[in-house]
């Protein structure tokens, strides 16, 4: 992976970006292996290192279950989002496809800006609605200049195949740690949103060590498609990285009208 591109991000957010780093380096180097099942999984993530403590002890953890009836409906902002095509830089970092973007992409949340940094995929979805899982989810994370993190969250259900995953599926890294940018390939970013944008909006935390928190998070309520085949290409890399959902401790869950 490209570490210089994101040398000007959190370190929340450049922790996620850097997963093999951040998440899978030595216990010398301060950090933990960490993944999704057995003494490394997500039960025990906060027991792992020092700096994983949040993953355990944490109030304001995601993913959560988002109830439709008790999210209280509010005149919130509308989500301005600023994508467009870019150079394909894809990566399978160990816990999950990413696709690395360049600055310029923007997400704007009434007064708030934030730059799309990078998204990725988890398979089942990590947030649930009233209970229910879907095949997988799409995180697009995002980093304000004061370093406040957002990320959009997209739930996949099985259905077409999706148009403008196409060519980053045909150069889908199978191996950890190998890192794509082939000739000529773009992807559309615009063209992984659905025709509409209302949400749910949650204050939480990343879903992977070190499970930050102060994360703004904007769950679209209306899913996109992705091809049986799409999820089966990807969930034969990555079979399981879905954090089960959290407990809301008092959180207030709120849904665009």
């Amino acid at each position: 992976m490209l570490i210089h591109r994101f040398t000007h991000l959190p370190i929340a957010l450049s922790c996620l970006l850097l997963i093999p780093a951040c998440g899978g380096g030595t216990e010398a180097a301060g950090h933990a292996n960490w993944g999704y099942a057995g003494e490394q999984g997500p039960d025990h993530w906060g027991e792992l290192a020092a700096g994983f403590t949040l993953c355990g002890s944490g109030r304001s953890q995601s993913p959560i279950d988002l109830v439709t009836s008790a999210a209280a409906p509010e005149d919130l902002p509308a989500l301005e989002c600023a994508y467009a095509a870019a150079a394909l830089s894809i990566v399978n970092n160990g816990h999950t496809i990413q696709v690395d973007l360049p600055a310029g992409q923007t997400l704007r949340v009434g007064s708030e800006e934030y730059g799309l940094a990078q998204f990725h995929f988890h398979g089942p979805s990590e947030h649930t609605v009233d209970g229910a899982h879907s095949p997988m989810e799409l995180h697009l994370v995002h980093a304000n200049d004061s370093g406040d993190l957002a990320v959009l969250g997209i739930l996949i259900q099985e259905g077409a195949e999706h148009a403008a995953l196409a060519s980053a599926w045909s150069h889908l890294p199978q191996a950890a740690y190998d890192e794509r940018e082939p000739a000529g390939v773009e992807i559309d970013v615009s063209a992984l949103l659905p025709e509409t944008l209302d949400y749910f909006q949650y204050e939480g935390s990343l879903t992977t060590p070190p499970c930050s928190e102060g994360v703004s998070w904007h769950v679209l309520r209306t899913p996109i498609e992705l091809s049986p085949a799409q999820i089966e290409a990807f969930r034969a890399i990555v079979p399981v990285n879905n954090r089960p959902v959290q407990p809301l401790h008092g959180r207030i869950v709120r849904a665009s009208s």
